[in-house]
């Protein structure tokens, strides 16, 4: 849906009211930065979500992801991790600014996480060595790419699913990891508590499912982060993130695990020569 379409769709209270003044994106913008000065988001309020944008305007998850990128790149957003945005007082000057005004030029970053974000290089096979900070672990239902991977044919499948960022010296967010580990494998070991595995990943899997695991699969890619990754990450909608995805099989040839690490672009470089060093 574009935004002249959603133009026809129910908005409300001035975002309705100004519909024929501007593109749908900066109506539903302004109203927020109006709510802002305004107090009923006063600084440190957690701001309305992507999806409760999207429902409470009925505009696409794109328009939302647009003007949650405007808010955050004029000042007026700022990221508090899994917690999402919350609202906040811009420097002076800088309010007025979106990305139009920057013609070319990229988003702005959310004011004071990428400054102090440390630059890391990780080797192409390896991770960061970096400081777990925050780990979740629970039994959920697999998507569909993650059933593929693991060859599983039950459409109700779970996995025990492990979410762990890890942080850099200034305790800003550097790596982001979710595995799905098939359950029949990982159920009675450390893999299921939320006890921080600061080993490779792979060393933690040989360690605790006691079997001999080998990389089946492993590819690196690059796109913006999801509305989960981003809040993580603390990156705005239109940043870049790298992307691997491992997927780790025993002697038998079976996948067992599912694992993505996601960093962010702007300060990440991938070391590929250290796959011929380790040759």
């Amino acid at each position: 849906m574009t935004e002249t379409e959603e133009a026809g769709c129910a908005m409300t209270g001035p975002a309705k009211e100004a519909q024929a003044g501007g593109k749908l994106y900066e109506i539903v913008r302004d109203e927020l930065i109006e709510a802002i000065k305004s107090g009923v988001y006063a600084p440190g309020a957690l701001l309305p979500s992507v999806r409760e944008i999207t429902v409470t305007w009925t505009v696409s998850t794109t328009t939302a992801r647009k003007v949650v990128s405007e808010l955050a790149a004029s000042g007026w957003a700022r990221s508090q991790g899994t917690k999402g945005y919350v609202a906040a007082i811009p420097d002076q000057g800088e309010s007025t600014r979106t990305s139009e005004d920057q013609g070319a030029a990229m988003p702005q970053p959310i004011a004071g996480l990428s400054a102090a974000r440390v630059p890391q290089v990780v080797t192409a096979n390896g991770s960061l060595e970096v400081v777990t900070s925050a780990c979740e672990v629970r039994s959920e239902p697999v998507p569909v790419e993650v059933a593929h991977a693991l060859h599983a044919t039950d459409p109700h499948a779970r996995a025990i699913v492990r979410r762990s960022v890890a942080v850099d010296a200034n305790g800003s967010p550097v790596q982001l990891r979710v595995s799905y580990t098939a359950c029949e494998v990982g159920e009675g070991t450390p893999l299921e508590t939320s006890d921080a595995i600061d080993k490779p990943w792979s060393k933690a899997l040989s360690e605790h499912t006691g079997r001999r695991l080998t990389l089946a699969e492993s590819a690196i890619s690059a796109r913006h982060p999801s509305d989960a990754e981003g809040a993580m990450l603390g990156l705005t909608p239109t940043a870049c993130v790298l992307v691997r995805i491992d997927v780790t099989q025993d002697e038998d040839g079976q996948p067992i695990d599912y694992t993505m690490t996601v960093w962010p672009g702007e300060t990440t470089r991938v070391d590929v020569l250290s796959l011929a060093r380790n040759k």
